[in-house]
């Protein structure tokens, strides 16, 4: 059956039974679909450092605060998956409702209910790792991956046990998995339609719904940067990489070309990076190796994670961070705090198209730049 019968069949039996029999949702799996449940992480808060940015800027926030909610692992029995997302349904056809991209959805949308005569049979445990927004190299990082810690030792003493992605996302995801010991051999594709599975180990996103940094406890995201660090180069490292966005489909900058110009008037090397041109482990090679990494908001710059002790520039389209607002600018300046680096988060001040690029001033930026620099280098001079 092809992927497009199965999706429009599956969205047509949707709407009819939604028409007759609204969903309902439960946050505790019913009696008998429960086989173990465990914690994985304690709600908590992280403080960082942002004294470097307040310095520069002349803000005051000379601490920025996330937060995250508790969250546990699940191994369930005799579950449905449904649509690409793999949306977990147990037998009486309730949608476990404990991810916060679950929560956030609104009640009135007609999800893909289980069709269970037509449901392909997945063999041995298996491990949810697929999901909204899996196919962006930035969201697999920070979401995707924290997901597999918990249940990795388990995974890997398991031989029959097989690792759930998203369709059409296996390919480049191996690469990542394999630097966790994890063979290609051991990684399926979720369908279009509906997957039955006698035993799921699951774990939801562990970022917090409300967040206003979409990040979970430290310890998932340093996990991930133990397990795929690499060493750096060593002789010809360029002094800056700019995290190029030119290659991207959206939220480009328009003005990039221009903004690296700007770099290397005060910078000297500056090195453009776009994600297409590099593989993954030159990607990281390179983060690891410069001492400044510059770059918008975006999956190519989430390699910070693997950098320490840089000065890192954040461009984001935001206006500005609202206290009780969710924030990809400030996610991924505080991503680079937690990985050990200084870094600047500025913020968009011109306006953007329908396409949500947009260009950045290019004398506030190239004055960011050349205070930051200043600032960094007198500091590393004194570590030294």
């Amino acid at each position: 059956m092809t992927d497009f019968f199965t999706r429009h069949l599956h969205d047509g039996y949707a709407a009819l039974v939604s028409a007759v029999s609204p969903l309902r949702r439960v946050d505790e799996p019913p009696r008998g679909a429960l086989i173990e449940q465990f914690r994985v992480q304690e709600a908590g808060s992280q403080g960082l450092d942002n004294r470097f940015e307040a310095e520069v800027l002349g803000t005051p926030e000379v601490t920025t605060h996330y937060h995250w909610e508790e969250a546990s692992a699940y191994r369930l029995r005799d579950v449905d998956l449904v649509g690409s997302s793999g949306q977990v349904y147990f037998r009486d056809g309730t949608l476990f409702n404990v991810d916060p991209l679950t929560r956030r959805e609104k009640k009135s949308r007609v999800h893909r209910r289980p069709i269970q005569v037509m449901a392909r049979q997945l063999e041995g445990p298996i491990l949810h790792l697929c999901g909204p927004n899996s196919e962006n190299h930035g969201h697999f990082i920070l979401d995707y991956l924290p997901k597999l810690i918990p249940f990795l030792p388990r995974f890997l003493e398991v031989p029959s046990a097989k690792i759930l992605v998203s369709p059409g996302r296996k390919k480049w995801q191996c690469r990542y998995l394999a630097q966790y010991g994890i063979a290609e051999d051991r990684v399926v594709e979720m369908s279009h339609g509906t997957v039955h599975v006698d035993e799921l180990w699951y774990v939801p996103i562990l970022h917090a719904e409300d967040g206003i940094a979409k990040l979970s406890a430290p310890h998932n995201h340093l996990a991930v940067r133990d397990a795929l660090s690499v060493n750096p180069k060593t002789g010809d490292a360029p002094v800056c990489i700019f995290a190029s966005r030119l290659d991207a489909p959206n939220k480009r900058i328009e003005n990039e070309l221009r903004l690296v110009e700007r770099a290397r008037e005060i910078l000297g090397d500056v090195q453009i990076v776009k994600a297409s041109e590099h593989p993954l482990q030159e990607q990281l090679r390179l983060f690891s190796s410069a001492k400044v990494i510059i770059g918008a908001v975006g999956q190519n710059l989430t390699n910070v994670l693997f950098a320490s002790g840089k000065l890192v520039i954040v461009m984001s389209l935001e206006e500005r961070v609202k206290d009780d607002g969710r924030s990809w600018g400030r996610a991924y300046h505080n991503l680079a705090l937690l990985a050990g680096n200084h870094s600047v988060l500025l913020l968009r001040d011109t306006p953007m198209d329908e396409d949500r690029n947009w260009s950045v001033d290019e004398d506030q930026f190239a004055d960011v730049l050349a205070r930051s620099w200043k600032k960094f280098k007198a500091e590393s001079s004194v570590a030294c």
